[in-house]
């Protein structure tokens, strides 16, 4: 497998970022893959149309690229879109949305830090790309009580994201921006932006703000414990989040690399549990995807599993928001394992016939031991055979010599008439 240049579109290095140690059982769950996000990955890879995902959708395509990223394979799909997306025309409409009733586009800083965020990780330079000068956009964007772009969580939290993997992160005033859209009871929502009596705390935005809340360090400490306490006691037994619609991948994804950027580690272990229950196995029809929910809507199911997939790879890798880290990515795709298994007759039926072909590699040795064996018992039989039948023949020459040597022996016996008998003729031919 090749690995992912050094240079995507403009030099820049991958800041070294160590993976929580906490990460670890992720890998060990019990699942339908011995890699269950590599297997994800390769399920979301095979989703794009070559260059993106969603028919161009700007923002579905980041959250895959983020996804491949943290699962470190598909690197060559990575940068197709990345290449694709290092456009002005393809870019601006996402990073300046047009605003209803404006005359004229509005940053979007949460877009602009998402943006940020994928192109940095792989390597690329996120302070002018698409040219756009991402960086100096979103920094300017910052309002008085420190949050970002429209003010709300969500927005603000991409902001400081992206911002943590440039020269110039966000600090404390950002921290305390966050803390003031907090709701009281320490999540997040995801359009509130005054965290007035009225915000509603809901595990997908809570989880995001609390990665990035993780990377504005020791002025962040408080509303982080706020958030991860929060986030704890919405979880459910099962290691599920629900956010109104039931336990779901999305909400559970987002809040298990929430926990694993803090450093929770029993609740990330049951979080990513319960998303390995979501992941389809070979027998499927959609092996190494996740679905939104268990059983899958029948009329969203399919439309939800790009986004589920994708955002459940970073905590089935192992990794989160705050600290993921695309080191070594692998440019090509390992596949799921089922291509060539024989699961529900799906497969090619190689690896069935590796395993047909090795098995009789493993007896042949046997067999042919065991024939050397019989062909040596038959020729020792026959050499004994024929040695007996050797002394049987030469007693008997030696009794007819013998019996010629005696004097009776040479009277034959006479008919009637004196002549031979029909009997001595016949031993006679």
């Amino acid at each position: 497998m090749r690995h992912l240049p050094a240079r995507l579109l403009a030099a820049a290095a991958v800041v070294p970022i160590t993976v929580f140690a906490s990460a670890a059982p992720a890998e060990a769950q019990e699942a339908p893959f011995a890699q269950p996000a590599q297997a994800a990955a390769s399920w979301l890879a095979a989703q794009s149309d070559g260059t993106s995902w969603n028919a161009g959708d700007v923002s579905s395509s980041l959250d895959a690229v983020i996804a491949l990223e943290a699962a470190r394979v598909g690197g060559d799909q990575v940068q197709a879109t990345l290449e694709w997306l290092n456009s002005n025309e393809t870019l601006s409409p996402y990073v300046y949305p047009a605003v209803e009733g404006a005359t004229e586009p509005a940053l979007n800083a949460g877009a602009a830090g998402k943006v940020m965020y994928a192109v940095a990780t792989a390597g690329g330079d996120a302070t002018n790309f698409g040219e756009i000068r991402l960086a100096d956009e979103v920094t300017a964007s910052q309002a008085a009580n420190g949050t970002y772009g429209d003010g709300t969580a969500p927005s603000t939290a991409w902001a400081v994201l992206g911002l943590s993997r440039t020269d110039a992160p966000a600090g404390a005033e950002a921290a305390a921006g966050l803390a003031a859209v907090q709701c009281p009871d320490g999540g997040f929502n995801y359009a509130d932006v005054d965290g007035g009596d009225d915000c509603v705390s809901d595990p997908d935005t809570t989880g995001l703000v609390a990665s990035a809340l993780v990377t504005l360090g020791d002025a962040a400490a408080e509303p982080l414990a706020s958030a991860v306490a929060w986030l704890e006691g919405a979880q459910g037994e099962s290691g599920g989040f629900d956010n109104g619609f039931g336990e779901n991948a999305n909400s559970t994804a987002m809040a298990a690399q929430a926990f694993l950027a803090a450093g929770s580690a029993e609740a990330a272990k049951s979080a990513v549990a319960f998303l390995l229950t979501l992941q389809f196995d070979c027998a499927s029809e959609q092996p190494g995807a996740i679905m939104y929910t268990n059983p899958e809507d029948p009329e969203f199911g399919e439309a939800s599993r790009l986004l589920a997939t994708a955002q459940a790879i970073v905590p089935l890798a192992g990794q989160d928001l705050a600290n993921l880290d695309a080191t070594g990515i692998e440019g090509a795709l390992p596949g799921t394992g089922c291509e060539s298994a024989d699961a529900g007759g799906e497969g090619t039926g190689e690896t069935t016939d590796a395993a047909e072909d090795e098995g009789s590699a493993s007896w042949l040795p046997w067999a042919i031991g065991a024939a050397v064996v019989v062909l040596a018992a038959l020729i020792i039989a026959f050499v004994l055979k024929s040695r007996r039948g050797g002394d049987a023949a030469a007693e008997e020459k030696a009794d007819a010599v013998a019996d010629a040597q005696s004097p009776a022996a040479t009277d034959e016996p006479k008919g009637e008439s004196g002549e031979p008998t029909a009997d001595d003729d016949t031993d006679k031919q």
